[in-house]
């Protein structure tokens, strides 16, 4: 026979979406002040903390998206010409470089912001 699995012993610690359902209170890692666990993000910033951050990190992923776009509008449309397609044609490739150097920006921006931003846990 083999031996009772662990599993069916209870460990007494309930999940996230217990402390979810009952709100508890949790500190905030940006501001450290005391909120409901419900009013809270993932990272564990509360609302004011949030709005705060998209406040600051507004414009820094536009300038990151034009440091990776400019150049390389500036070589398609006055230097290099291509014979494949015409120079209004490479507007499409321009936007989507575009698209994802915002998107890539942005969550360098944020991910530093909250980095920068967060409280040091137990051990800092």
């Amino acid at each position: 026979m083999s031996p009772p699995s662990d599993r069916a012993v209870p460990t007494g610690r309930d999940g996230d979406w217990g402390l979810r359902a009952r709100g508890e209170s949790a500190r905030c890692r940006a501001c450290g002040a005391s909120h409901p666990e419900d009013e809270m993000d993932d990272a564990g910033w509360c609302a004011s903390c949030q709005a705060d951050l998209a406040r600051r990190t507004r414009r820094a992923p536009h300038l990151i998206a034009a440091a990776i776009v400019l150049p390389f509008a500036v070589w398609t449309l006055l230097g290099g010409r291509f014979d494949v397609l015409p120079s209004y044609a490479w507007l499409l490739p321009l936007a989507a470089a575009y698209y994802l150097g915002y998107r890539i920006g942005r969550e360098v921006v944020r991910g530093y912001a909250r980095w920068t931003r967060a409280k040091l846990g137990p051990f800092g």
